[in-house]
């Protein structure tokens, strides 16, 4: 008798550990896809040390002409679930100068989306530019695609 009762606990103990173990192994469900929601780019005059808003949210885009002392901050800001983090969910960042690519940022893991639901990718742009910047931002390592482009025009000459 002792046994069959010795028998039965452990069979219980090993299916307890067996059914805990499957609940607490499986993985939690992915967040949602993130967008894009903005790129905002402010001029950084390096002879005055000033930033200004080369793209104001409803305003005009500022041009540049032979602005040869002007970088640029870029920030991607990235719309998700608050809170959450997927690896593998990527964001790149490419910048051309007219029909050149003056820099590219690629494969940047996405952070811990903040309580606002934004997170941030800064990127930063060195001068002298002297054609047209187009800035174009994508997500990769989800479902549904998300990119931006952002186009801020420099000119350089007489």
């Amino acid at each position: 008798m002792k046994t069959i009762i010795r028998t039965l606990f452990v069979a219980l103990l090993f299916t307890t550990i067996a059914a805990t173990s499957t609940v607490f192994a499986q993985k939690p469900p992915k967040a949602p896809d993130y967008s894009i929601s903005m790129i905002k780019v402010n001029a950084f005059d390096e002879a005055a040390g000033e930033l200004s808003d080369a793209n104001p949210e409803g305003g005009e885009v500022k041009s540049f002409f032979n602005d040869l002392s002007t970088s640029l901050f870029v920030w991607v800001a990235i719309q998700g679930e608050a809170g959450s983090f997927e690896p593998g969910r990527m964001v790149s960042v490419t910048v051309w100068e007219g029909k050149k690519i003056k820099m590219t940022r690629n494969n940047v893991q996405i952070g811990l989306i903040g309580e606002k639901g934004v997170y941030l990718v800064p990127v930063y742009v060195y001068g002298s530019l002297c054609d047209d910047v187009k800035i174009t931002a994508k997500i990769t390592g989800q479902k549904t695609k998300s990119s931006k482009t952002v186009k801020i025009p420099f000119l350089c000459g007489e």
